[in-house]
């Protein structure tokens, strides 16, 4: 039960987890090695990726909703240092880069003459959603939970530009997840 009270040993449990159902699934450790890169890349982009969309509905659908009513003693909490919001920041905006950056990697494995066009447009949603996080909410967030000296009206502005950003990525995660899946399980184009 130790595992399962950590959640850092839960994570690599599961990836022990999942080492020995390859092994120990019919074939599934000679295909397994045989593509090893395109597997843990393609298992690497859905973990990475789950996480990031994970967190920014987290965000728009729940902490955003909640910090309305909150109290300042409850806001700065949140906001500081291994504060709650700092953390999921954290795992938002480097879940967002592992995303991209295993899928460019899956990209040019299948060549992109040969991706079509809904992992085209998919991909490229997710570049547009990874610019935001790392260019217009990234830094933004920096002003409003005070890793950045800003004045009120500053952090006030830096929110209302990440939650347009915030609300922009939601918005295009909808088509994105949509054609990403396209283009493995039910091709449109």
């Amino acid at each position: 039960m130790k595992i399962l009270l950590n959640h850092r040993l839960t994570i690599i449990a599961g990836f022990a987890l999942a080492a020995i159902l390859v092994v120990l699934c019919p074939t599934g450790g000679a295909k397994f090695a045989e593509h090893w890169y395109a597997a843990t890349t393609r298992w690497g982009h859905f973990l990475a990726g789950i996480t990031w969309i994970g967190i920014l509905y987290y965000f728009n659908f729940i902490q955003a909703p909640f910090l309305k009513n909150a109290s300042a003693e409850t806001k700065a909490e949140m906001f500081s240092e291994g504060g709650l919001v700092r953390n999921a920041l954290w795992w938002f905006r480097w879940s967002a880069l592992v995303t991209l950056i295993l899928g460019l990697s899956l990209y040019g494995q299948i060549g992109g003459a040969a991706a079509g066009w809904d992992l085209r447009l998919g991909a490229g949603l997710g570049i547009v959603m990874c610019f935001n996080v790392w260019f217009i909410i990234w830094p933004a967030q920096k002003k409003v939970v005070g890793i950045i000296q800003a004045s009120a009206e500053e952090k006030l502005a830096a929110a209302k530009n990440a939650m347009i950003a915030s609300r922009i990525n939601t918005l295009l995660s909808i088509p994105m997840l949509f054609f990403m899946a396209s283009s493995a399980h039910f091709p449109i184009f």
